[in-house]
């Protein structure tokens, strides 16, 4: 629950009240919040882009985000983007920086006191994702939605460093409705989400991840020639073969299925 207006900091209650409806172009104030070492850091970075994730560390949806914002910080240099995590005092902060490390997710963890910070700019859900320059101004805000949430982030973190233009920009949030939502689409998310856990060790969960790719896609060969690498790595060669050769059926040349597939040779003649 939201605390009232008479729990808030001066900055604070001035934020509030300047941003009832936050919006684009907005100058942000720079309020201190405590980071989980207990020292104070200011939420806005004067030298670097600011990207600021609210999330809960429990729920399901904001770890897949996370997976895939861990997925899209290797593209940005450290010098050029901070990313902050904003954890309401609420939520267990050891739950906060297991959730991030698990997601491959490098955070500057800050603690939202009573979510003041959440309430002024008027959160309405897990996970929302904010963009802010060195001059405090927002120059995007993303609560989540479905459909191309990291795409659009991307996009506005390459519009805000000056990577992209207006019209680049406009595309990457608009793309045509037949490029989004398609099987492939979906089956190529997974697919990311399965290579990012293969990373981190966790094979088991790599493998199940690959598999949904591969229901969802049928005709992927990607999806196949993943899914019997990732097997035939566990040394599972009797369920790999047939997902590799059903690789190699849609894309004869399919570079990762020929290489899993030596390591997992036909039995007998």
């Amino acid at each position: 629950m939201r605390r009232g207006v008479a729990g808030f900091t001066p900055v604070l209650l001035a934020l509030t009240m300047g941003l009832a409806f936050v919006k684009v172009g907005t100058v942000i104030p720079n309020p201190d919040l405590p980071g989980l070492d207990g020292s104070e850091h200011a939420l806005v970075d004067r030298q670097r882009l600011t990207v600021f994730l609210f999330f809960d560390p429990a729920q399901p949806r904001c770890l897949e985000v996370m997976r895939e914002m861990g997925g899209l910080q290797g593209s940005f240099p450290k010098e050029k983007v901070r990313w902050v995590g904003i954890v309401s005092d609420r939520f267990d902060p050891a739950k906060a920086v297991t959730a991030a490390r698990e997601a491959g997710l490098g955070l500057e963890l800050l603690t939202d006191r009573g979510d003041q910070l959440y309430g002024a700019l008027e959160v309405r859900l897990y996970p929302t994702v904010g963009i802010v320059d060195t001059k405090g101004v927002l120059r995007a805000y993303l609560p989540y939605h479905k459909v191309n949430f990291t795409g659009a982030l991307d996009a506005e973190i390459r519009h805000a460093l000056g990577e992209i233009d207006d019209a680049a920009l406009e595309r990457a949030l608009h793309p045509q409705a037949a490029d989004i939502g398609t099987k492939q689409a979906e089956a190529g998310r997974y697919l990311r989400f399965a290579e990012m856990l293969w990373k981190m060790g966790k094979r088991d969960k790599a493998i199940a991840k690959a598999r949904e790719a591969a229901g969802i896609a049928p005709g992927s060969a990607a999806a196949h020639a993943l899914l019997g690498s990732y097997l035939a790595g566990a040394g599972d060669c009797e369920k790999a073969r047939p997902e590799l050769e059903k690789a190699l059926q849609l894309d004869p040349d399919n570079e990762q299925a020929r290489k899993a597939m030596e390591a997992c040779p036909k039995q007998g003649p």
